[in-house]
């Protein structure tokens, strides 16, 4: 097993040290977020501080308290007076302020409008608020889902099957993102790797990554790894997990063979891939696989040769011999392609990436956590104890 080097896992650390550390960094964004959104609400009240103008004058600071979903949390809250007609002065309560203290504040709303599409603009309106509070609200919450994401436990997760697929928010821009099942057929999302492709090393990045979050993969038994085509995947987990069980998606390969396919020729080839979905063991699995070579090969050349080199990863998952109730969870990458589908609907309307920032790390934390709350148990479940029997080391 490939052996990461310079990471220190929080098995090593300590995993109660280790989560006190995100905890009080997902406190220390918050706080300093709701401190910016405030700040800049005096600024626009009172002008800068060397130079106020209006009616508007700071007032100090007091000590207060907030909720937020780390718990209550106190924070130094700035003042602002208003002189009245009269010369009197009275103090101006902060919209800001007034927002976070709602038990669905300004925080939540600009969340769910953000990733629904509308713009900062947009979401002031709705929010009453100016587009720069906004954007500061924005950040300041994606900040702290994004660190809520990586701050999860990932020690007590008995992995029995893993997914990796990619995403391409945007030119030379790509996210890996890992999926694991484990043993009674829960789905988690782990993390994520950004990088310009998915190439092995943004692959072998990823499970490293997750490695040094305390996952062990492959220690009980031989881990299932479900993905696409990509050479790039195929080689990261080989290196990683020499002994994994590497499963090709179906619906991928059923994509690449039919467009080398003459229209005439789909219907029936898709037939015989559907039959090969369907069947239960080693035996069937390699007599439909087979019938379906011949299929493709009596009519197409270049089709039969993508076909035929895919043997072993696409009749892996059928040499274990579990159920066929589990095909349709284990033999397409469906669960995670949806969680993709997911996060292209929420970070599809960003047009511009900055790369000198997190951005794009904020907007996938944000889109998985989302996701995350959807899952249920996989199909099939019942019989996961079957393929963790299966995948026992011969």
């Amino acid at each position: 097993m490939k052996i990461n080097k310079g990471i220190k896992a929080p098995v090593q650390a300590g995993i109660v040290d280790f989560k006190g550390i995100f905890q009080d960094r997902i406190r220390t964004i918050v706080r300093d977020g709701i401190l910016s959104l405030i700040a800049q609400e005096v600024t626009e009240l009172c002008g800068e501080s060397h130079h106020p103008v209006g009616i508007y004058k700071r007032g100090g600071t007091e000590p207060v308290t907030i909720t937020t979903s780390s718990g209550k949390e106190p924070i130094a809250k700035r003042r602002v007076n208003m002189t009245k007609e009269d010369g009197t002065k009275q103090e101006v309560v902060l919209n800001t302020y007034a927002e976070v203290k709602r038990s669905k504040g300004m925080f939540d709303e600009v969340l769910e409008g953000m990733c629904h599409g509308a713009s900062s603009s947009g979401v002031g309106k709705i929010t009453g608020t100016s587009k720069g509070t906004v954007s500061a609200a924005w950040k300041a919450r994606s900040n702290e889902l994004l660190t809520e994401f990586r701050a999860r436990d990932l020690t007590g997760i008995d992995v029995l099957a893993m997914y990796i697929d990619g995403i391409f928010p945007g030119k030379e821009r790509c996210v890996v993102v890992a999926m694991a099942i484990d043993t009674q057929g829960y789905k988690h999302l782990l993390d994520f790797e950004e990088g310009s492709s998915e190439s092995a090393e943004v692959v072998s990045g990823l499970l490293g990554k997750i490695a040094a979050r305390g996952l062990v993969v492959g220690r009980d038994r031989r881990v299932l790894v479900l993905r696409d085509g990509s050479a790039a995947i195929a080689k990261a987990v080989s290196e990683v997990w020499p002994d994994a069980i590497q499963q090709e998606c179906l619906v991928h390969v059923e994509r690449v063979v039919c467009a080398k396919l003459a229209q005439k020729d789909k219907k029936g080839f898709v037939a015989k891939m559907n039959i090969l979905r369907g069947v239960q063991g080693a035996e069937a699995g390699e007599e439909a696989f087979d019938d379906l070579l011949k299929y493709v090969t009596d009519r197409n050349f270049a089709a039969g040769e993508a076909l035929s080199v895919r043997r072993d990863c696409l009749l892996a998952f059928h040499r274990l011999d579990v159920p066929s109730t589990l095909n349709v969870t284990f033999l397409s990458t469906n669960n995670i392609e949806n969680v993709m589908g997911n996060a292209r609907g929420t970070i599809g309307r960003v047009c511009r990436w900055r790369d000198a920032t997190n951005q794009m790390a904020r907007w996938m934390g944000v889109a998985l956590m989302r996701a995350q709350s959807g899952f249920r148990r996989v199909r099939g479940h019942a019989q996961l104890g079957q393929l963790a029997a299966a995948l026992a080391r011969p």
